[in-house]
């Protein structure tokens, strides 16, 4: 009896042919687990461990691949659950910037993808990286950035002489468009306004919105030519008042549906290609 139910609780956790497109409730960060039958990808990794979490109840219990992590920019609210999941997972490409941050997590980061020979691509605007059936369309940076040596062992004498980012991480953030059939998910990582305003848009479904609701960002033009049926905020408790009041209310006034991971736990958004729903 044992043995049948284990295999009848297996059963209950193979993979279908649709796109199941989960918002990780990790607290106050971002983590994305996208999932098309037995295919992951990660949009960062939240404040925590939390994400562990997520991928324990989203993944097949067998499945300890994850084909490709995107690393929108390496602050600590979309880095920390990274470090956890490559010690964890094996992870078998990494998409990021190769700007230097100036922190020990950073530092924790690069050793472990160095130790585990990951490969790394930069990408920039036009970019198209397919994967199974999903496609996540490069919208910004425009250029690709930093320099891919800092993925070399420190000792390298190459590496030598690579210095600290010094701008604002927020602005270098990975824009991509997931497209799966006719569904489209945009996801903004934390950028504001000016890079907004830079972006080549078109209409989508979902809008992940950027900063967790920072009052700088998800401006009335940027909304108006996206015409998401659903913004999703990843967000927990902050001091930040995220989110805030102004995009709250910009959302509500063009009558985007608004769900939260603070209220809701987890979001998964589930789609064939033509329809989607929220479960």
């Amino acid at each position: 009896m044992l043995l049948a139910l284990s295999a009848w609780g297996a059963v209950g956790q193979l993979p279908d042919t649709k796109l199941h497109l989960v918002f990780c409730d990790v607290g106050q960060g971002d983590a994305i687990l996208a999932s098309l039958g037995s295919t992951q990808m990660l949009i960062d990794g939240g404040p925590n461990d939390r994400v562990l979490e997520c991928l324990a109840k989203h993944m097949p219990f067998w499945d300890k691949t994850i084909e490709l992590v995107v690393v929108t920019h390496p602050e600590a609210d979309h880095l920390t659950g990274i470090v956890s999941v490559i010690g964890r997972y094996n992870v078998v490409q990494i998409i990021s910037n190769s700007l230097v941050a100036d922190s020990a997590l950073f530092s924790r980061f690069r050793d472990a993808v160095i130790d585990r020979q990951i490969p790394v691509f930069s990408p920039k605007y036009g970019d198209k990286i397919e994967i199974a059936k999903l496609e996540l369309k490069i919208l910004s940076p425009a250029e690709k950035l930093g320099n891919e040596l800092v993925w070399v062992r420190p000792e390298s004498p190459q590496v030598l002489g690579l210095t600290a980012f010094a701008g604002k991480f927020n602005e270098t953030a990975i824009v991509g468009q997931l497209s799966f059939g006719n569904f489209d998910a945009l996801l903004t990582g934390d950028i504001g306004f000016d890079t907004e305003e830079k972006l080549v848009l078109t209409p989508i479904e979902v809008l992940k919105i950027a900063h967790h609701g920072s009052k700088y960002s998800s401006g009335e033009d940027f909304l108006a030519k996206l015409k998401p049926a659903l913004a999703v905020i990843s967000v927990g408790k902050n001091s930040y008042g995220h989110p805030t009041a102004e995009v709250l209310g910009r959302l509500r006034d063009l009558g985007i549906k608004i769900l939260r991971t603070d209220e809701a736990g987890d979001i998964e958004i589930i789609s064939d290609g033509q329809n989607w729903q929220v479960r």
